[in-house]
């Protein structure tokens, strides 16, 4: 499935609960001016290429001030999984990787591992 760009209207209906079909999300968390976030770009478009049945998404964080302290995350590029559908939504942050990869931080991999891990 295709990475959309999403912006914060649409990122808070998402994680407020204001979608109420049920579904699984993925978002890539990226700033501008963040090397890692778009050598981590190609990566997660081949990662969305394998899940025919969850939506991914990215957000730029350039249009996101305040974010990181009210869902709890930091910096970027961050990646969350989201379930929506209930009263609340479920949603996840990815650890911080032990032993980041050096030109993406995350290493695909380890994406995958915890879509895998979080799926219901």
């Amino acid at each position: 499935m295709a990475v959309v760009r999403i912006n914060r209207r649409n990122l808070e209906q998402i994680m407020g609960g204001e979608v109420k079909q049920p579904h699984e999300v993925i978002i890539k968390f990226y700033g501008q001016n963040c090397h890692l976030c778009h050598a981590l770009r190609d990566k997660f478009v081949d990662i969305s290429d394998d899940y025919d049945d969850i939506h991914f998404y990215a957000f730029n964080m350039d249009d996101g001030k305040g974010l990181e302290k009210k869902y709890g995350f930091d910096g970027v590029p961050s990646i969350c999984y989201i379930r929506t559908g209930g009263a609340r939504p479920v949603v996840k942050f990815m650890e911080e990787p032990k032993k980041p990869h050096k030109e993406t931080w995350y290493h695909p991999t380890g994406i995958r591992i915890f879509i895998d891990k979080n799926r219901g």
